[in-house]
């Protein structure tokens, strides 16, 4: 079983929606959908990144 030593941030309503915003922006880009397997790959990656600490919007983005 996997133990995770680093505090994770909640996810809340709001983080739900600045997420979401993201991945429908990344997918706009690149014409894919979020239910795609890519989609689906980056939305997983940016679920990770948040949980490891990256909580700004802007660096998110980017880090996708």
């Amino acid at each position: 079983m996997w133990k995770t030593d680093w505090p994770k941030s909640a996810v809340t309503s709001e983080t739900i929606v600045v997420l979401r915003r993201i991945l429908r922006d990344w997918c706009d880009e690149r014409g894919q959908r979020a239910d795609s397997q890519e989609g689906g790959r980056t939305a997983n990656t940016l679920i990770n990144w948040y949980e490891f600490g990256v909580t700004n919007a802007d660096e998110l983005a980017r880090l996708i």
